[in-house]
């Protein structure tokens, strides 16, 4: 199935500008086109979509995010690229994740004095 830019900026709920950035930093593309230059997703545009926008969410950079959209193109050779770019990416969002509790723990700390009698 195909699908034109503004069934997928729909579908996924990011803009259509969005999607011609990624074009042009090379994530998604180079696209195929129907008379009179509109851009024409696939299944496969679809669901890359889905990952990188998964990715932007955690935080990747869109420099990492380009990159696992090319080991992508060059097929089964690089899923242990695609694997390491993944587990380096889950350490990192380990790393925020321990911050952000740690920060979190400090926020219920202060809360707690707050709330005592004595702090009002």
């Amino acid at each position: 199935m195909n699908y034109s830019i503004k069934e997928i900026s729909a579908r996924l709920n990011i803009p259509a500008s969005t999607l011609r950035y990624y074009e042009k930093r090379g994530i998604i593309g180079p696209l195929a086109r129907r008379a009179g230059q509109v851009r024409v997703f696939s299944e496969a545009d679809l669901k890359l979509l889905q990952i990188v926008q998964c990715l932007k969410k955690t935080g990747m950079p869109i420099e990492e995010i380009r990159q696992f959209a090319e080991l992508i193109c060059q097929g089964d050779a690089t899923l242990s690229q695609r694997a390491d770019l993944f587990e380096h990416h889950k350490a990192q969002i380990e790393h925020q994740i321990e911050q952000l509790q740690e920060n979190l723990a400090v926020l219920e700390r202060k809360m707690k004095i707050f709330s005592t009698p004595s702090a009002k």
